[in-house]
């Protein structure tokens, strides 16, 4: 379990420092799905629910505090845009998840496309995230 948290947060790292600019799609959804693995995490190492919001222009980061939710905005949780030309949806209007401090999550998928290309990244109910080449637009 430690092993895999370790790989996860290299994994993140890497991911984070890809360069600004127009990235590509696959590169987005990558950063994306590494982010909702770091918040995961973050909710396992602090013992409280986590949620990632998620808008057609940017997502965002939360932290359960007591009963109300407050932003979480130091890095890597600072809020993202999305580049440019890139379009977001979740599966039946969904708009965030939420990370349990037991690992697991509310569950929830997001296509991500631009051109004629797209991408999921999905997060299931243990927690896990995935990212799979959209089968159709």
């Amino acid at each position: 379990m430690v092993v895999l948290m370790i790989m996860g947060l290299l994994a993140t790292a890497v991911i984070l420092t890809l360069p600004d600019g127009k990235m590509s799609l696959s590169q987005e959804s990558a950063r994306f799905a590494a982010r909702l693995l770091r918040a995961r995490e973050e909710s396992l190492l602090v013992n409280r629910q986590v949620r990632v919001n998620v808008t057609s222009t940017d997502y965002r980061f939360d932290i359960r505090d007591g009963r109300d939710w407050r932003a979480l905005d130091k890095a890597p949780f600072v809020t993202t845009a999305w580049v440019e030309e890139t379009r977001v949806s979740g599966r039946d209007g969904e708009n965030a998840v939420i990370f349990e401090p037991t690992g697991q999550a509310s569950g929830a998928a997001f296509t991500l496309g631009r051109g004629g290309s797209g991408y999921v990244v999905s997060v299931d109910v243990a927690g896990n995230v995935a990212v799979h080449v959209a089968q159709a637009l």
